[in-house]
């Protein structure tokens, strides 16, 4: 990145130490600054890429207009008073001497993603030097910082993005601040409070919703969450090195908007509000489930076969299902499967976005092109190795057509084009194992359809996964084919579908309840600040303090409750309950249903409740013969680390050497 000027830094503590003892001149811009020959170029500045290794780094956008000379303040609407924090803390900007230095001797600067191919731009006022000046506002002070901002995500991969910020020197003393406040009007943004110990810019951030008036935001630091993407660190404001702001857009849409921002202030951790009680601590209620042996008897030779190739199975998750996921080396290979099998696992599900290898999808289906056309080298590569190593080490695969960039949607579904492509995809890859004489490998239609919104209905997925199911036939009636229902195999809508005519498939749930309990500390969820939920729920272990779980002022109302209502439904019964609907309904129909999808993150949760939630899982699954294949095998849902099964797998899972 290319900061418009650089300037020699003090720690914030100093600042307000030097501003302290000058106070009661009128004048404090000759206070001696050191210098610092290492701050003309930093490896701090953040770009928010969420690809470890990327080296570039945004530049200033410089193309906007000084505003210097505009209205006056008290010639502008009245909008506020805002308040200005005083205290044990440090103010860090004001912005009231109209210019781009803070309160704590640094400089503002601006980058956006134009640099990873992204069309984002970012434009504040400027004065006759080309530096960033505050804008002009009405709000109880004269000056505000000022970005106005189009998002637009171009060839960039990811969410668009812009933002701005400064440096600040690290100090342990720093240690002291635990939150930061200011106020804002304007669009949605992130604040990050950036420290040295992430190396990989994954840095520590709070969302913060549009407001179209004057608000203030009070973060603490103990809310504070990472993107996701890169290392796990702890938070450490000794080693604070950065505040700087971003806005980020949507990959579908371009976006223009602004923002203003005042009054930037860093609590000294006395001024961090404090967590107060606003639960009970109740005993747990846990449902009384029965059934009979009649209610979950499946005779369909295909329960036979699913027992005997789809149970104790794992996901190879996080590579070839991405949205840039088309295979470019094997990051994953015969050695994993070896491993899966030495410990004692018999299935592997491979997510994959098969039509990623159809070389013109996009002008089939504009009706530009009449045929579809494969990468047969690169798919077959894949698929065939996979083929070829779970049959040396007996395990059987599942083909699973796994879509993360969300391409089939409610948009895509009333397309017949885009549905003949899906059809013509699997047509494609079930000519290619026609003659396969393997039993063990299985078609999955297409991972949890509209994955990210859930608003494709069932009638609308039935069109297209009969689409796929004749096209398949049409080629291969030999190999069973799976299927999962709308809104992410949701249960209860597979509890009200009528099985289709063909008597070759198996249905499919996934499964992460309790969600407050497996998804806790998930960037992606609204569960991203929740930590050390126990399983089961355990009153000796619960809090009357909802602060004690990370529910902070953002944490939505949602996740409220069902934190509080966890006592409800954090056991055994409560997930059997749940998944015994889908057993009843596949009992009822005489054919099989297997879970393909569960597990617990392993980023906010103890060991010992993990191993619970699995032994709990495994043995639902033992008492109502449904095959189960977890999610995933290493990283954040892993049953396998450095090589060797997680201790205590072995019991909970029923597997192991």
């Amino acid at each position: 990145m290319q900061l418009k000027k650089f300037y020699p830094q003090i720690s914030i503590l100093g600042i307000a130490t030097v501003m302290a003892l000058s106070a009661c001149g009128d004048d404090n811009t000759q206070i001696p600054l050191p210098s610092d020959p290492g701050s003309e170029i930093r490896d701090s500045i953040p770009n928010n890429n969420p690809q470890p290794g990327t080296d570039s780094i945004p530049a200033i956008d410089t193309t906007s207009t000084d505003t210097s000379k505009t209205l006056p303040p008290t010639e502008l609407p009245a909008e506020g008073p805002i308040t200005l924090p005083q205290g044990l803390g440090v103010l860090v900007d004001d912005f009231e001497d109209a210019n781009h230095e803070s309160k704590i001797g640094d400089f503002w600067y601006t980058y956006d993603d134009k640099d990873n191919g992204g069309a984002s731009s970012i434009v504040t006022p400027l004065n006759d030097d080309g530096d960033i000046m505050p804008g002009r506002v009405n709000n109880g002070s004269n000056y505000a910082l000022q970005v106005n901002y189009t998002l637009d995500r171009g060839e960039y991969e990811y969410d668009p993005y812009v933002g701005w910020g400064l440096q600040i020197t690290e100090d342990s003393a720093n240690g002291r601040f635990g939150g930061i406040t200011y106020w804002y009007k304007g669009g949605a943004h992130e604040v990050h409070i950036e420290v040295s110990d992430v190396k990989d810019y994954d840095v520590h951030l709070a969302k913060v919703p549009a407001s179209r008036s004057w608000k203030q935001a009070v973060i603490r630091f103990k809310d504070l969450v990472q993107g996701g993407w890169g290392e796990e660190v702890v938070f450490d404001a000794k080693h604070l090195k950065a505040i700087s702001f971003q806005a980020k857009g949507s990959k579908s849409k371009v976006m223009t908007d602004s923002l203003f921002i005042d009054n930037i202030y860093l609590q000294d951790t006395s001024e961090v509000e404090k967590d107060q009680p606003d639960m009970e601590i109740k005993d747990p209620v846990i449902p009384t489930v029965t059934f009979t042996e009649a209610e979950i008897t499946v005779t369909n030779p295909l329960q036979e076969k699913a027992m005997k190739y789809l149970n104790k199975g794992v996901n190879f998750t996080n590579w070839l299902e991405n949205a840039d996921g088309k295979f470019k080396s094997f990051e994953l290979g015969e050695k994993d499967v070896q491993i899966l099998a030495e410990n004692g696992f018999k299935s592997l599900r491979l997510p994959i976005d098969l039509d990623l290898y159809a070389t013109n999808r996009d002008a089939f289906v504009k009706g530009t092109d009449t045929e579809l056309k494969f990468d047969d080298d690169t798919l077959f590569l894949v698929l065939d190795s996979f083929v070829e190593w779970t049959g040396k080490y007996n395990m059987s695969l599942v083909i699973d057509y796994h879509e993360y960039d969300n391409s089939y949607n409610t948009t895509s579904v009333k397309d017949t084009n885009y549905i003949k492509m899906m059809a013509e995809v699997w047509k494609h890859v079930a000519a290619h194992y026609a003659e396969s004489p393997r039993e063990d490998l299985f078609f999955e239609l297409l991972n949890e359809p509209d994955m990210s919104d859930g608003k494709v209905t069932a009638a609308q997925w039935t069109v297209a996964a009969q689409a796929m199911i004749d096209a398949i036939r049409t080629v291969d009636t030999k190999h069973t084919i799976l299927f999962g229902d709308a809104q992410w195999y949701s249960i209860s809508l597979l509890a009200k579908r009528t099985p289709f005519t063909d008597d070759n498939i198996i249905y499919v749930i996934h499964t992460y309840e309790p969600f407050a309990f497996t998804h806790q500390g998930g960037s992606w969820t609204d569960y991203a600040t929740i930590h050390d939920i126990p399983f089961p729920y355990d009153p000796a272990k619960w809090s009357t303090v909802s602060g004690d779980f990370g529910v902070n002022k953002s944490t939505k109302a949602y996740v409220k409750t069902n934190i509080k209502n966890y006592y409800k439904t954090g056991s055994k019964e409560a997930i059997l309950e749940q998944i015994l609907k889908a057993k009843k309904w596949a009992a009822t129909n005489n054919v099989p249903v297997i879970i393909n999808e569960f597990g617990a993150l392993n980023l906010r949760s103890t060991a010992e409740s993990r191993i619970n939630y699995l032994t709990a899982m495994r043995e639902i699954c033992d008492t109502l013969q449904i095959p189960w294949t977890h999610w995933g095998y290493t990283g954040n849902f892993s049953v396998i680390e450095n090589g060797k099964l997680i201790e205590g797998l072995d019991k909970a899972l029923g597997v192991g050497k």
